[in-house]
């Protein structure tokens, strides 16, 4: 998750064949129908899916993934590969398609989000994870099914603590819906996120929060271009940060994030700085550019091709 963030039932196929080419930018196959970038490293990362500003010193929403639940995840997603629900050689020509259902929370002309700004959200979404940054296209296609304008004053102001309320109201769909909210974080929270494998016990929470501001063409110094909404639908679909998955109770050279081609790297990234650093002893250096570190928006650019096979693999295993 980002530190700060501004943070839609379809019948849809949740797996589909792509064109010749590309994917398309927003067709929908139908119609109808919780990290945080800071300047102190070590403010405390409760549960790895929040996005923090540079600087801030917040804990994020939510509990803790506990070391018995990322074990049991990792063995559920292992299983899931073992038995061929995935299979690299004939899914490489397949794109899943994401309907979103977006819901701004605004207090009358603070936070009223115009739907342009909600479309250039959706298209760096689609760029991002089909790898038009850099790194690896992860082959998944987000459009827009709709809109929701909602005038709440305490939605819109305090989210965490209205968060069951707007949620029970608001969200759309089923398991492969994405449900985006905006709303005012403060100063220091970027967006949260809920993961994949949460929403067989909570349903109705599932989906990604951003701070209103953070949406591309927002008022938030060097989180303005919209990668809080790339990071934390990367929690979504089941990624943890590269500087793992327990920070700060445990730096990520001990905890890591479960993906092989990721280096272990200590902590999050500050900024964007012009040579990555090598925190741990491991093999290379931090992943500056990465979607699932802290950098700020402009430093951000690539998924790598394990990220893809993780998120794909939970896709099958949690939300198709």
């Amino acid at each position: 998750m980002l530190g700060l963030a501004v943070a839609a039932m379809v019948s849809v196929p949740r797996l589909a064949e792509a064109p010749a080419t590309a994917a398309p930018a927003v067709a929908a196959p139908h119609a109808e129908a919780f990290c945080a970038t800071g300047g102190d490293v070590h403010a405390h990362d409760e549960h790895g899916r929040a996005r923090v500003r540079y600087g801030a010193r917040t804990a994020e929403p939510g509990s803790r993934v506990s070391a018995g639940v990322a074990e049991q995840v990792e063995r559920e997603l292992d299983r899931q590969e073992i038995t061929g629900r995935l299979l690299r050689s004939t899914d490489d020509a397949k794109w899943i398609h994401i309907p979103v259902h977006f819901h701004v929370l605004h207090n009358g002309k603070k936070g009223k989000v115009t739907k342009k700004a909600v479309l250039e959200q959706i298209k760096v979404l689609d760029t991002a994870y089909r790898g038009k940054k850099g790194g690896s296209s992860a082959r998944i296609n987000f459009y827009l099914k709709k809109i929701t304008w909602t005038r709440n004053a305490d939605w819109f102001g305090k989210p965490q603590q209205y968060e069951t309320d707007f949620k029970k109201k608001l969200r759309k769909g089923g398991d492969s819906t994405l449900n985006v909210y905006t709303a005012n974080l403060g100063s220091e929270l970027l967006g949260w996120a809920t993961m994949p494998w949460d929403y067989k016990k909570e349903p109705a929470n599932d989906g990604v929060i951003v701070h209103y501001d953070s949406l591309p063409g927002g008022k938030i110094k060097h989180y303005s271009l919209g990668y809080t909404a790339v990071h934390e639908v990367g929690h979504w679909l089941g990624l943890y940060h590269t500087f793992g998955r327990a920070y700060p109770d445990e730096d990520g050279c001990s905890a890591g994030d479960r993906v092989g081609d990721t280096p272990a790297q200590k902590e999050p990234t500050n900024g964007c700085p012009k040579k990555a650093p090598d925190t741990c002893p491991a093999w290379g250096r931090d992943s500056i550019h990465n979607f699932m570190d802290y950098g700020y928006d402009k430093c951000m650019t690539e998924f790598t091709k394990g990220q893809v096979e993780r998120m794909r693999t939970a896709w099958s295993r949690y939300r198709l």
